[in-house]
């Protein structure tokens, strides 16, 4: 007995008329973006072997993924993540290719919903800088951010933060990977109150106590120097110092309206390695962009390239943009009625109301007076009635 052949499955949605249109126009702004940046389109397989998500540091644990298996019995998933994909493509086909790689991708990626109500499609546009590292890379990584969002958006957030200062902050805490993974999560989802239920478990440390404040610690430069006041190191140190340089840098590219340190981003794909960044905007409560540098990643495929990138999350940033948004057919110009053995004749008629920048909508002539107040109706003005000759009616 069918139970669910009229609703969708948790975390889908569908989109009618003037949504698809409007996810359609945020996409074609971004990926113009992306295009006259240098950046080359890629579209990477929607079915990939487990293998590829499987990579260490890289690896996205298979319950958030959707699984299947071929022919052969192999265990394959639907895309759950892009830059792995990518990092496979460039270690595979493109080793012999001009670096740096500057690639772009506009495709959805699919995880479970985890039964938070969350939307297991996720539509991306993204792009990944391979082969070059080093300030320059990140600026023009972050700048194109900006630009993208921009061409959408002129009310948004950018966040920056480092991933080494976590890295470097627990290594010195005598703890489980497991326990490493749940301190992250409860900072990056800044839960005070379980981030310090956990630690005063564990022995009183000045790195422990710099952990406890990372969620805290957002806002301008200042928010460095009150972990330099806590820990002093080296490596820290540097990590910090790189991450006031990337802030003075965008500040002058006229961004610091817009730009606010993090040390609260610990983001739980472990493969970033340097600055990490993510975009908020008001009516979302999702980020609509996260990205990073994540340096050894490709190397796990066997193909050492520094990379940095980042991705746009479309589904959120077109609610941010019409929270309202609702699914509305488009108006026609005009209304074509082609009378009894007129049809040639009516369909040549739309196709020059067509070629005058007209848009035009084709009916066979039933009942006239039917038809005039389906125009009525619809909000189409003009009614144009194909026989021996085009009359022409404007509609009240």
């Amino acid at each position: 007995m069918r139970r669910y052949h009229l609703i969708t499955p948790e975390g889908e949605e569908e989109l009618l008329f003037s949504e698809c249109a409007q996810v359609r126009t945020v996409e074609k702004n971004i990926c113009k973006i992306f295009s006259r940046a240098c950046y080359n389109e890629v579209r990477t397989p929607t079915l990939e072997f487990a293998d590829v998500f499987m990579t260490g540091a890289g690896s996205i644990p298979m319950e958030n993924m959707f699984k299947l298996t071929d022919n052969k019995g192999r265990l394959l998933v639907v895309r759950p993540d892009s830059t792995l994909p990518i990092a496979r493509m460039t270690a595979s086909k493109l080793r012999d290719a001009h670096m740096p790689l500057r690639i772009y991708y506009n495709q959805p990626s699919y995880r479970t919903g985890g039964g938070r109500g969350k939307g297991v499609r996720t539509m991306q546009a993204g792009i990944e800088l391979i082969g070059t590292g080093g300030k320059a890379a990140d600026l023009e990584v972050l700048s194109l951010a900006v630009n993208a969002l921009d061409s959408c958006l002129d009310d948004f957030r950018i966040e920056i933060g480092h991933s080494g200062i976590f890295r470097t902050l627990v290594r010195k805490l005598d703890i489980s990977d497991a326990k490493r993974e749940e301190l992250r999560g409860y900072i990056e989802s800044k839960n005070y109150a379980a981030l310090s239920a956990e630690l005063e478990l564990l022995e009183h440390s000045d790195e422990a106590a710099a952990i406890g404040m990372l969620p805290r610690l957002f806002g301008g430069v200042q928010v460095l120097d009150k972990v330099r006041e806590l820990v002093s190191d080296k490596e820290l140190d540097e990590q910090l110092s790189y991450l006031a340089e990337m802030y003075d840098a965008l500040s002058k590219l006229g961004l610091e309206d817009k730009l606010m340190i993090d040390l609260g981003l610990v983001n739980q794909n472990d493969y970033y390695t340097g600055i990490v960044f993510t975009a908020y905007t008001y009516g979302s409560g999702e980020n609509i962009l996260t990205g990073g540098r994540y340096d050894s990643l490709i190397g796990q495929f066997g193909f050492d390239q520094p990379a940095c990138g980042f991705a746009i999350n479309i589904d959120a940033l077109v609610k941010a943009i019409n929270p309202n948004m609702t699914a509305c057919t488009a108006v026609p110009d005009a209304l074509v009625l082609a009378g009894e053995g007129r049809e040639i004749e009516a369909l040549k008629h739309l196709a020059k109301l067509g070629d005058e920048g007209l848009v035009a909508q084709f009916a066979a002539l039933s009942d006239r007076q039917d038809w005039l107040q389906y125009a009525k109706d619809c909000g189409i003005r003009r009614v144009d009635t194909v026989l021996d000759s085009v009359e022409t009616v404007i509609v009240e």
